[in-house]
């Protein structure tokens, strides 16, 4: 890694920021984004295609570059070859660390095959209520369509890991017209084609999500407050 961030790295801290400080968009320390772009090897001189994402740990409102773990993208995605399975995909963590770009930066985090495998140069996985809300409502699958129509796909809930990273792609190829999905009991992830579309599509999931819900919901949801006698 050179002193100072590529420049997508650099869009990409600049989207996190704006994104973790508005607790509206994800809760503190959680959810992750990445960022893709082209850098030079420094061993062979030639182009290698990148990605940075949010490692282990920190929050994205402070996030800093040593807080970004830099993989190669071949062969990030040529672990597909020898993924085991899903019985064994704890496995796969693990195998992130022979996909680091140089030294220093953070520890791979488990959502990071969501970022590698989705075809998209910039992807948001954020935690907002809104979004919580409707991802772990029993009828999840039916309010998602009824609130965004096919432009938010639904994904049904598998624990992070390769395997969730797997199905995202899947999705999101089978529907080009889509900005993001809704992860059920879990959150959100949202992609674009620049860093700058990746928020917009991330804000407008939140944002639809909230009108959403505040056009549908009830005052007093959980029902009346029981007040001790």
């Amino acid at each position: 890694m050179t002193a100072e961030p590529h420049p997508e790295a650099a869009a990409l801290l600049e989207r996190s920021h704006r994104l973790g400080a508005d607790p509206r968009n994800t809760n503190y320390a959680g959810g992750n984004t990445s960022a893709k772009g082209t850098a030079t090897d420094p061993v062979t001189g030639q182009d290698v295609e990148l990605m940075w994402v949010k490692g282990s740990g920190g929050d994205l409102g402070t996030l800093t570059h040593s807080g970004l773990a830099a993989l190669r993208l071949d062969r990030l995605r040529a672990l597909t070859g020898v993924y085991p399975g899903v019985d064994r995909e704890d496995e796969m963590v693990t195998a992130f660390d022979y996909c680091l770009h140089g030294k220093g930066g953070a520890a791979p985090s488990i959502d990071t095959a969501m970022h590698g495998l989705v075809d998209a140069a910039h992807v948001d996985h954020l935690h907002p209520d809104s979004g919580i809300a409707l991802a772990c409502a029993a009828d999840g699958e039916a309010l998602t369509k009824e609130c965004f129509g096919n432009q938010v796909v639904w994904v049904p809930w598998r624990r992070p890991g390769f395997q969730l990273g797997l199905d995202i792609a899947a999705i999101k190829k089978a529907n080009p017209q889509a900005i993001g999905c809704v992860l059920g009991g879990h959150g959100i992830t949202a992609w674009g084609d620049t860093s700058d579309a990746c928020e917009a599509n991330s804000l407008r999931m939140i944002r639809t999500a909230e009108e959403f819900l505040t056009a549908r919901g009830k005052a007093d949801p959980f029902g009346p407050v029981i007040h001790p006698t």
